[in-house]
């Protein structure tokens, strides 16, 4: 009998995944468990394992291009001849395909095809073989597909063929001179649920500005004792998680109308990569010291830049701390990432005057934005978090005395 491999689910929110590589061909022998493939998901490139002990004898083509959904059949182990792999797979970009589907009725769709192969007909005596979503495509930017040549399946004429050649509507060549990009599987899933964040969470933003001389002290004391340098990023983190402790109630989610209260205080670290953004989790912050919080920011940083984060570090979280003071910025606000329904935005460390027990002093001073979800933190539940996490890195021994794993100053 045979057994199927599927494209897995490797995290909640993974829908498609890439084949990035087979690490079997046809004919090779395998038992369970034994790693067949490298899977490109949103956010990380994972190992696929065989689910059983037999023969591989059917592979769906690798293609970097193709978006493949879960759950598709992308092998077969001890399969027969009259089996065969669902080619559509290889023919269609599912991410974009099938909400264009919804959105128009079946008679709109097969008139446009019509259309489509009515004219390419025209220009030859065989008719042309393209997928759906080429198709779609030719109709809306006037492509005349007789040009190409397909690479898919049976010489059909699939997305990459024509996005190989930087094809763009007439109407947009006076826009712009460049070159048409496609992006990347994590740069897709981040332009879908940054729109889905904006459009669906009703976000509202509280900023405070801090005095943070002492916080620079002890980071200063600290690291003059320590073993290895801990950040003031590192100090942050703690202190979002001291304070989310004095705030349990904003340590929830809004997920399917019902608000899901969390055990643990889980904060995630934005981290900067090439393809975009990624948010590791550093878990139950508030039972570690900084030694520890710093050691594991550096290994999941690490993890995320070369792709090898496992879904469950970078799985949930109860809030995220985006900092880009190392870039310059002064203040910004940052979207929430889902299902979290908060997100703290950190800036620069400025120099500046300030007015200290009525007298004008040069002190150090941070802008934190904190965005919220308004369906399940009101402003002054909210606004109380954001104001705990400044008391805290303004009289910053709290963070001291939490950090057992230090040695003394």
């Amino acid at each position: 009998m045979s057994s199927k491999i599927l494209m897995p689910a490797l995290s909640p929110t993974m829908t498609e995944g890439v084949i990035n590589k087979w690490l079997v061909q046809v004919g090779d022998n395998v038992k369970a468990g034994d790693i067949v493939a490298e899977i490109e998901t949103d956010k990380a490139t994972m190992e696929v394992e065989a689910v059983d002990e037999g023969k591989i004898t059917h592979l769906l083509e690798e293609n970097p291009n193709i978006q493949i959904p879960v759950n598709s059949v992308i092998a077969i182990i001890d399969g027969n001849k009259n089996e065969t792999l669902n080619k559509k797979n290889t023919e269609i970009d599912h991410s974009d395909y099938k909400k264009d589907i919804k959105k128009q009725d079946n008679f709109s769709l097969n008139k446009n095809t019509q259309n489509i192969e009515s004219r390419t007909n025209n220009n030859s005596n065989d008719r042309l073989k393209a997928s759906p979503l080429v198709k779609k495509i030719a109709q809306d930017q006037k492509i005349d597909l007789s040009k190409f040549n397909g690479s898919g399946p049976d010489g059909r004429i699939i997305k990459r063929d024509i996005n190989s050649n930087n094809i763009v509507s007439e109407s947009d060549i006076y826009k712009f001179e460049g070159q048409v990009i496609e992006p990347s599987t994590m740069r897709k899933v981040i332009a879908k649920r940054t729109l889905e964040a904006k459009q669906q969470i009703p976000h509202f933003y509280l900023t405070i500005e801090s005095n943070v001389d002492k916080l620079i002290d002890l980071r200063k004391k600290i690291n003059a004792n320590n073993s290895f340098k801990i950040s003031i990023n590192d100090l942050i983190v703690k202190a979002i998680g001291l304070a989310m402790q004095k705030n349990p109630n904003t340590n929830v989610y809004w997920q399917n109308d019902k608000i899901v209260k969390l055990n643990h205080i889980d904060v995630s670290v934005a981290v900067a990569i090439n393809e975009g953004l990624i948010t590791p989790i550093v878990k139950k912050v508030n039972s570690k010291g900084l030694n520890q919080i710093s050691d594991e920011i550096r290994k999941l940083a690490k993890l995320a830049k070369t792709n090898s984060l496992k879904p469950e570090q970078y799985t949930g979280g109860s809030i995220t701390v985006s900092n880009l003071g190392m870039f310059g910025i002064n203040e910004f606000a940052a979207i929430i990432s889902p299902p979290q329904a908060s997100i703290l935005a950190v800036g620069k460390i400025i120099n500046k005057p300030i007015v200290k027990n009525n007298e004008i002093i040069v002190g150090n001073t941070l802008k934190s934005t904190l965005s919220a979800d308004h369906r399940v933190l009101d402003g002054a539940v909210a606004a109380k978090l954001l104001k705990d996490f400044n008391n805290i890195i303004e009289e910053p021994f709290e963070i001291w005395i939490q950090s057992s794993d230090m040695e003394v100053i």
